[in-house]
């Protein structure tokens, strides 16, 4: 009987009781999620050396490379703790809906990661396992915590060139003729490139399941996800997003440390790397431990600090009736995150692979960041349409409906 209506008392949240900043902040976060995996397939490449291509790589870097990942991150992390304070204040039991929410999602993840290797569902399922275990954990040690782990990947990465000496990194020139080398190989024998859809299936069938636990390199590393969570964690604890109007005045401080923090940031990996070689995600460069050190702490200091400005700015142009009128369309997507996002795959996987139209590794940076908008623009229009005759989206419905064991409402009363 306790069971069955802890379970009752356990329900989504209506549409109308959504804060829609936060959709907000999430549909602006997808679009920096699909341009950063459509320069996955090539686009990402030292070998495009046009100037337009080297410009929309610099901007893609600067302004989204792993900004929304890591912002996507935080919003999960920040959902956990919403979903978790409503049933605390409604003595629901959390528990056993939370763990069904997280299988589905994990199922979801690793049928995706069929079609695209790049998935962050399964990640987003296993890890938050472990975010249960800091649900009591207070704020400030949130913080804590977070902050140590931004930083395993830049010591990790200093300890590991220390440990291995000096690299012999060849000239410019061999460097880029290598690189495309590659790009015309990948071109005429990858999978991606070439196969069908069941050779692309089968060569992404081997990286299931993806195991977070064994990810600690990277700036978009499994530490580097999970201090996303806390950090979404403590936002939720605070409750500054359940009344930003109050928490307007943290707000524009978060706006303009974490810009300006962020600005210097990717400013800073930039010069880095135009100066001494230094590369985000190639170990074979030139810099020193030193320069190399300074260039990753850079990089995952600022792609944190200038995500949370993307956030808190956004947040708060929300408060205002004309810019929330102007950013109801990112809401649209954002209320409809998982469709969307799964959705992306099904469009730049067609622009890509083999059996569609085949651009896989054959266009740079200029051309997938206009591919990117375009999408998006589509994505933008057609979830505004939909959110206008539907409650959620249809891969939230599943979601919802698994999670919850009870069919969940899916028109618009009229």
């Amino acid at each position: 009987m306790r069971t069955a209506a802890a379970k009752q008392l356990v329900e989504p949240t209506a549409p109308w009781r959504r804060i829609e900043a936060i959709d907000m902040v999430r549909g602006f976060a997808l679009f920096g999620v699909m341009l950063v995996n459509m320069y996955n397939f090539g686009a990402g490449s030292p070998a495009w050396t046009a100037p337009y291509d080297e410009f929309a790589f610099s901007v893609q870097r600067f302004l989204f490379e792993s900004k929304g990942y890591r912002l996507f991150s935080f919003l999960f992390g920040l959902g956990f703790a919403l979903q978790m304070l409503r049933a605390e204040q409604s003595q629901a039991g959390f528990l056993a809906f939370y763990l069904r929410r997280l299988i589905v999602l994990f199922a979801i993840g690793t049928v995706h990661t069929l079609l695209f290797w790049g998935d962050i569902l399964n990640y987003y399922a296993e890890l938050g396992l472990i975010l249960l275990l800091f649900r009591r954990v207070p704020p400030k040690a949130l913080l804590a915590v977070a902050t140590i782990l931004i930083m395993v990947w830049p010591v990790e990465r200093a300890v590991k060139l220390v440990r291995d000496g000096p690299r012999e990194v060849a000239p410019r020139e061999v460097r880029l003729q290598a690189a495309r080398e590659r790009l015309r190989v990948n071109q005429q024998e990858h999978p991606y490139s070439v196969g069908s859809i069941g050779d692309v299936m089968a060569r992404n069938a081997r990286m299931i399941p993806l195991v977070a636990y064994t990810d600690y390199e990277g700036p978009q590393s499994a530490f580097e996800c999970f201090a996303m969570f806390l950090l979404g964690l403590y936002a939720g604890r605070k409750g500054i997003v359940q009344d930003l109007e109050a928490h307007q005045p943290f707000l524009r401080r978060i706006r303009g440390w974490g810009l300006a923090i962020g600005v210097f940031g990717m400013t800073g990996e930039r010069v880095l790397y135009s100066t001494v070689g230094y590369e985000v995600y190639r170990d074979a460069h030139e810099a020193t431990v030193l320069q190399q050190f300074a260039g990753d702490t850079l990089f995952a200091v600022g792609s944190t600090a200038i995500c949370l400005g993307y956030a808190a700015a956004i947040a708060l142009l929300a408060q205002e009736v004309r810019w929330k009128r102007f950013l109801s369309p990112l809401g649209a997507v954002g209320r409809m995150a998982l469709t969307t996002y799964l959705v992306q795959t099904l469009m730049f996987t067609t622009l890509f692979y083999g059996y569609a139209f085949g651009q896989a590794y054959r266009i740079g940076p200029a051309a997938v960041t206009t591919y990117a908008v375009l999408f998006f623009a589509v994505q933008v229009a057609a979830c505004s349409w939909w959110i206008r005759h539907f409650r959620i989206g249809p891969v939230e419905w599943l979601w919802r409906t698994l999670s919850y064991l009870q069919l969940q409402p899916w028109r618009i009363a009229r």
